[in-house]
């Protein structure tokens, strides 16, 4: 027994001698033909196993090499693969040929993974390393610029604020106009995503795609209308070692300057004393100053006046200085990545901390990721992505008064002392003091957002892969504010038998989705190629919500929770929401010889938000390409490497913007002599269903001159129609209206994307890239024969004809030279002093629609040395200039700060190219004189690096060392000498009937101009 387990055990240490006699470690560098620049991130793999790792930034890799017979595989995004066999070798150096057969770039659908060249859609992408290591927290902002037909809009300058995403595009009236957002394969609830776009820490992004046409988005049918945002996030894999990365940022971030000056306390105070006022800071010097009893600024002699002005002029300061700051960015991640034993693994965290330019607005994100998969066996894979962020941000309030402090920072008067003599915060002319406001006025918001899922894939037979996907995903958001007993907002609107009060309101909201999956791979001989796609997905949402008010607190903050308030103020509530969406999906690819291809799909989606006659939809898309440089004729015109042909038709619907119950009818409870009474809520509408979108698209793709320059090139008509609307209804009904599916619109223009590369060689690199969207949007039809809708902020219209949104306005016609007085176009173009809103009538080719908007920069590479610089622009576009008739009035804002333009006012007979007479009596009334062009161009991003040759890094075992520093926003070029920022996302949110972006400016939170310095570290 003893002899026969000897040998067993020889023979085994002989197996594992054998094992290793038979594995060896190869090495080598792998450079491009063109240029013999060395490649970094090559993937290199044993052919036929999971075996591999990737480039270092120097080209170079070490892999383990399982056995004599071994061929290794080198493959690289735009390069054509190679294999080279290992027969002996221990060194291996491969050169990569750049891939000009075809447009060879991995595209990510949402659903599977295509070769650009097999799709027939169209589809921008953005790599995951166009948007790192920028000092910007949320996604959707990186993106400006960034993929032709997509305008991205700051919400405002806050500090973690989202961004308005329009594709091609506004594609509602009243219904949601974000697209839907998919982050690895999880369809991610509409009132989630923005929470989503700042919590994704970017620089856990592999890449992102951006779905338009309808072959692309047709796939997602009742979510699809408005474009699909797919987010893949990092992997490990093709990583042969653990990859342990380090990024740190610091830097600062302060309020862009302004365009304009307010006038000097100099320029004001005369400015005053000619239309007649006196204001309360002359009023106090004159009765304490031994002045006599009934003086004032106007029975002085001109030396006192003056020497009042003086004593004013002395304690002159600037407010803007006293309420901003210069904040501070501040930025740690760590990752580790990497592929080991059939697991690929990649694990991140990061600290995000964001100073806003005022005190109460500050930002700090916390996220986490794993993102694991491994090969339980040749035919059964696992994987599962995790993402959980929690951020915490310090608001303020966004309203047109001077608790916002973005118009306290020109609502009071220079002149204006911070604090009154006996160190209390003096009121000035506002009657409210921001600076005591922001401490003791504070509120905050708590998301924590994160999603899981998790995927089995089968591989039964050659070409099929089964797999079924659970995800989850999960915000819960909590509010705070709270107004500290003896404050003076306390003092102005609460109860002084119960000082101070605390509102808590907050929701959480979890959704689950279940994909089935089968995609089936197969040839017929080597001309005819198939990929059909086949799915079955249930979502599920579910939204709990929650709101507490108490007041009658003690001072402290550790007593300010509600157990420890006195009485309620208001009514405490929880309320529930849920939604469901069942669907089935399928699609067929067909390519002939790799030439021509055809795709088609349906999808049929059955949700519980809409009336039980329309609770299902289908959804279908049919596609063309031709790839023309596959052709024999074509082979003679080798300077065209690519050129491929497309087209698309198909249908899409708009789930997002309705509530989950407005096809029902809804009833409400209440009292009536003390007995309980229900009474009808909302009227039904069994009929209700999504907005249907009709998408037809022609494109090429091109590449020409050895790949150096690249494009695309899009055509689009898409009409909208079953618009979700507001209809009227009879009185007699106890209703004003009801929600219909009634009207139309179109949208119909060219997306353009270029791309060149200048200088290719081994020590220098030189591109530049550009795109361009122009759009026309017009209303078609509205209800019952309606002629025009309203804007509820009175400021546009919609009507069949126009584009959404067109200002409509009374026409300023000027100064009358000889009386200073103000003059106006009536509706018929006669010129009256007498101002009418009737008189307002449409302007045409005058919307906050740009008529183009894009982006373009580039990016230079020299022995190490890397410079980018990206800008993005919008064109054509009309804003409504609040901040302009605020601080360039006709006389009616006399009593606070106002812009030296205003100076420029009619004072004599025959004055001409002014403003009208300035009185306090006057009204500055809502014009076309206020309406201006904001066409705009931004240099959003300038990055400046160094990475430190290998060389020298590789001594201390690191494999790569850079320096960087980037700056956000440096220039705007701004050629219509808009007043203020011409970038405008929504003015003073709290001060708007209804949020149509762009539309207005109102005092928001400026735009800010970051600097940082940055480390990349990687062992």
């Amino acid at each position: 027994m003893k002899l026969k387990l000897l040998s067993i055990l020889l023979l085994g240490l002989f197996a594992v001698s054998a094992a290793k006699a038979q594995s060896k470690t190869v090495s080598g560098t792998v450079t491009g033909k063109t240029d013999g620049l060395p490649l970094p991130g090559v993937s290199v793999t044993v052919k036929g196993t999971t075996a591999g790792t990737q480039t270092d930034a120097n080209g170079h890799y070490n892999l383990a090499v399982p056995a004599e017979t071994s061929v290794l595989v080198f493959s690289y995004l735009g390069y054509q693969s190679t294999e080279i066999p290992v027969a002996g070798q221990t060194t291996i150096n491969a050169t990569l040929t750049d891939d000009t057969r075809q447009l060879a770039e991995v595209v990510v659908t949402g659903y599977q993974t295509k070769m650009r060249t097999d799709v027939s859609s169209a589809i921008s992408t953005v790599q995951g390393r166009e948007v790192a290591d920028r000092p910007v927290p949320s996604i959707d902002n990186l993106l400006q610029g960034k993929a032709a037909g997509v305008q991205i809009t700051s919400e405002n300058g806050r500090p973690g604020g989202n961004a308005y995403i329009r594709i091609r595009g506004v594609g509602s009236i009243n219904a949601g106009q974000q697209p839907l957002l998919v982050v690895d394969g999880l369809q991610v609830p509409d009132d989630v995503a923005p929470q989503f776009y700042t919590t994704i820490n970017a620089n856990d992004i592999e890449n992102v795609s951006v779905l338009k046409d309808a072959a692309a988005v047709s796939l997602y049918g009742a979510r699809g209308s408005n474009g699909v945002i797919v987010i893949t996030t990092k992997t490990g894999a093709g990583k042969d070692k653990p990859e342990i990365a380090y990024t740190f940022q610091y830097g600062t971030n302060a309020k862009i300057p302004d365009n304009f000056k307010l006038m000097t306390t100099a320029q004001k105070l005369q400015y005053e004393y000619d239309l007649g006022y006196e204001n309360a800071e002359i009023t106090s010097y004159l009765g304490q100053n031994n002045f006599p009893d009934g003086a004032d600024l106007f029975n002085i002699t001109d030396a006192q006046r003056q020497t009042v002005w003086d004593a004013l002029i002395r304690q002159s300061h600037n407010w803007l200085n006293d309420i901003l700051r210069t904040g501070k960015i501040r930025q740690h991640q760590l990752s580790v990545s990497g592929h080991e034993n059939k697991t690929n693994y990649y694990v991140s965290f990061q600290m995000f901390d964001v100073d806003g330019i005022v005190v109460g607005s500050d930002y700090k994100r916390y996220t986490g990721k794993v993102n694991l998969s491994t090969q339980i066996k040749p035919w059964l894979s696992l994987s599962n992505n995790m993402s959980l962020g929690h951020k915490k941000t310090n608001e303020l309030r966004d309203v047109y008064n001077a608790q916002n402090p973005f118009y306290a920072i020109y609502g009071y008067n220079s002149y204006e002392p911070v604090y009154n003599p006996d160190g209390t915060y003096n009121l000035t002319v506002q009657g409210f003091p921001i600076l005591e406001a922001l401490k003791e006025n504070p509120e905050t918001q708590r998301f924590l957002s994160g999603y899981n899922i998790t995927t089995l894939d089968f591989h039964p037979i050659k070409g099929l892969n089964v797999s079924s996907s659970i995800g989850l995903t999960y915000d819960d958001y909590k509010r705070a504010a709270f107004i500290r007993p003896g404050s003076i907002l306390d003092q102005y609107i609460g109860d002084p038998t119960a000082p101070g009060s605390k509102v808590d309101n907050g929701s959480t909201e979890f959704a689950y989705d279940w994909i089935n999956k089968a995609i089936y791979k197969f040839d017929l001989n080597t001309d005819h190629h198939f990929n059909i796609l086949a799915v079955q997905e249930f979502q599920k949402d579910q939204l709990d919500s929650y709101g507490l008010e108490k007041k009658g607190f003690v001072l402290s903050d550790y007593v300010s929770t509600q157990d420890n308030g006195a009485a309620n103020t208001g009514t405490n509530t929880t309320s529930q929401s849920i939604w469901t969406i069942a669907s089935l999906l399928g699609e067929l690819d067909y390519n002939y010889k790799n030439k021509y291809y055809v795709t088609g799909s349906f999808r049929r989606d059955g949700s519980s938000r809409f009336g039980r006659n329309n609770r299902y939809g289908n959804f279908y898309s049919a596609s063309l390409s031709w790839v023309l440089t596959n052709e024999e004729f074509m082979k003679p015109l080798t300077w065209v490497n690519a050129l491929k042909l497309r087209g698309s038709v198909g249908t899409a619907g708009n789930f997002s913007g309705l509530g989950n119950y407005q096809s029902l009818s809804l009833y409400r409870f209440g009292t009536y002599n003390n007995l309980l009474t229900a009474f009808p809520a909302q009227i039904p509408n069994p009929d209700l269903t999504w907005e249907k979108k009709l998408k037809r698209d022609v494109g090429i793709d091109f590449e020409l001159f050895n790949s150096r320059i690249s494009g695309t090139f899009d055509y689009y008509n898409e009409n909208t129609t079953a618009l979700l609307l507001n209809v009227p209804v009879s009185q007699t009904t106890g209703f004003a209206s009801v929600i219909k599916n009634v009207g139309a619109m179109n949208n119909s223009g060219i997306d353009i994307s270029l791309n060149g590369e200048i200088i290719r060689s081994k020590d220098l690199r030189w591109s530049v890239y550009g795109n361009l969207n122009y759009n026309r949007n017009k209303i078609t039809e509205l209800y019952n024969g309606a002629t025009e809708i309203a804007d509820l902020n009175q400021l546009g219209t919609v009507k069949p004809g126009y584009a959404i949104n067109t200002f409509k306005l009374v026409r300023y016609a000027g100064v009358n030279p000889e009386t200073g007085a103000a003059q106006f176009y009536t509706k018929d173009g006669e010129i009256t002093e007498e101002y009418s809103g009737d008189d307002a009538v449409i302007l045409e080719g005058k919307s906050p629609n740009p008529k183009f908007f894009g982006g373009f920069g580039t990016n230079l590479n020299y022995k190490g040395f890397e410079f980018s610089a990206d800008f993005t622009y919008t064109l054509g576009q009309y804003i409504f200039n609040y901040n302009k008739e605020i601080l360039v009035s006709w006389g009616d804002q006399v009593y606070y700060p106002q812009a030296q333009e205003a100076l420029n006012y009619w004072k004599q007979p025959g004055d001409t190219n002014v403003l009208p007479k300035p009185d306090p009596n006057n009204f500055t009334y809502d014009t076309d004189y206020y309406l201006q062009k904001a066409s705009y161009i931004r240099l959003r991003n300038v990055t400046l690096g160094y990475t430190i040759p290998s060389a020298i890094t590789q001594k201390y075992h690191v494999r790569n060392l850079r320096f960087f520093v980037t700056g956000q926003n440096l220039l705007t070029i701004n050629p219509n000498n808009f007043f203020g920022d011409p970038e405008v996302g929504i003015g003073s949110e709290e001060s708007f009937t209804t949020t149509i972006p762009g539309q207005a400016t109102l005092f928001a939170y400026p735009t800010t101009r970051q600097f940082t310095f940055g480390v990349n570290l990687t062992f």
